[in-house]
């Protein structure tokens, strides 16, 4: 076994004192207690952790035993079965599982059962890369049983074990895999790299749902176009084609903005029925279909007027999503449009019938009912935004009277 490393003890500054009061907790308790997972290699690639977890000696029971004495610690059941433990603390969420192996796998992603055992070697083992098969103990230092630092040194990805087998067991990896490709910039070891093509074919036994969350990481990372070589391998996982990947990081991270550019060419239906597919949610799925009406993109002659007539239509958010994805098609005119939206809005410049000064009771006053309030409220704004008349109760006023007198004759 290797030995614990005191030379990562400056590690231990960082984790939350929370984390560290549980830690003690526990131990104090008769039980081991380690920080395990994400946040060990986040910490030693310099970057802040989201969350954290423990891998511990205690059984789900024996954590609440201990840790209920605790002021101000709540429970949430995560995974009694499989040993994970949510533990509340001080506004701070961790899972705690308990030391395990796992039996074979029913279907390619969950294990038929597991069995609790006394070893954290073991634990490490079952895990699934090296640079996420590394303990932090407070006072031991650093714990590495698999070559994951000289592979973080080397920013090298590589299943723990035999790669095979790992996909094998749970085939959600194979897009972990590409998803920690795209956010850490990081190279598919040659073994691993294979092994990923020749279990591939596996990825039809996973939930939809598990696919679209790692799709969506993946699309999100600083170094997707990494992911290139394996996109006629992410085509056949969720049955489209797409257009190609190297073009996203022109694109900030935007989720919306990087669905819209690889679905740009698609017809109508085939975006509907790919959202189904992978079960978007309605917020997503509606945000998408509205951008993608918009497409393709007319010339735009004064983008002022262009960006207000969007916004009629497009809330904020999707506006910028659609700006966005411009940046992969005409830089320079998304950073035009993107510097004149910003006018917009620090000027407070009218593209809402809420900014307008004219209401639809001034209307009601003046004898004019029903739809007819609505599209002379209309075409008062469309006035206002192509600077036909000032926004002003009276200007608007006359505006209107003209307008009417014109559509009547």
């Amino acid at each position: 076994m290797a030995e614990w490393d005191s030379s990562f003890l400056s590690l231990v500054r960082h984790l939350p004192q929370t984390l560290l009061d549980l830690h003690a907790r526990l131990e104090q308790g008769g039980f081991a207690s380690y920080v395990v997972g994400g946040s060990v290699r986040d910490l030693l690639l310099g970057k802040k952790p989201k969350d954290y977890d423990l891998a511990s000696s205690a059984t789900p029971e024996q954590l609440k035993s201990v840790l209920a004495g605790i002021e101000g610690v709540s429970f949430i059941e995560l995974g009694r079965a499989f040993g994970t433990l949510g533990v509340c603390y001080q506004g701070w969420l961790f899972e705690i599982t308990t030391f395990r192996q796992e039996s074979a796998y029913h279907d390619h992603r969950h294990p038929s059962g597991v069995v609790f055992i006394n070893s954290l070697e073991k634990d490490l083992a079952r895990r699934d890369f090296t640079i996420n098969a590394l303990a932090l103990h407070p006072q031991k230092g650093l714990l590495d049983l698999h070559g994951g630092l000289e592979d973080l040194a080397h920013k090298r990805l590589k299943l723990v074990g035999d790669p095979l087998a790992r996909l094998q067991e749970d085939a959600l990896r194979i897009l972990r895999a590409l998803r920690f490709v795209s956010t850490l910039g990081f190279a598919l070891e040659p073994a691993t790299h294979q092994a990923l093509k020749a279990q591939a074919p596996l990825l039809a036994h996973i939930a939809k749902e598990r696919i679209r969350v790692e799709f969506f990481k993946l699309l999100l990372g600083g170094f997707v176009r990494l992911c290139a070589p394996f996109q006629p391998l992410l085509e056949h996982t969720l049955q489209t084609r797409f257009s190609p990947l190297e073009r996203l990081e022109q694109i900030s991270p935007n989720l919306c903005a990087r669905l819209l550019w690889l679905c740009h060419t698609w017809e109508s239906q085939t975006l509907l029925d790919f959202c189904a597919r992978l079960k978007f949610s309605k917020k997503m799925r509606q945000s998408l279909h509205k951008l993608h009406a918009q497409l393709p993109l007319e010339p735009i002659e004064n983008p002022n007027v262009w960006l207000k007539e969007r916004l009629e239509s497009l809330h904020l958010g999707q506006l910028r999503a659609l700006l966005g994805f411009l940046q992969a098609q005409n830089p320079a005119l998304s950073a035009r449009l993107k510097g004149e939206l910003k006018k917009i809005m620090k000027n407070h410049e009218v593209y809402s019938l809420r900014f307008l000064a004219l209401k639809g009771t001034d209307l009601l006053e003046r004898g004019f009912q029903g739809a007819q309030i609505g599209a002379l409220l209309q075409a008062c704004l469309q006035g206002v935004v192509r600077k036909e008349v000032r926004n002003e109760k009276e200007a608007l006023l006359q505006y209107i009277q003209e307008y009417h007198t014109l559509r009547e004759n």
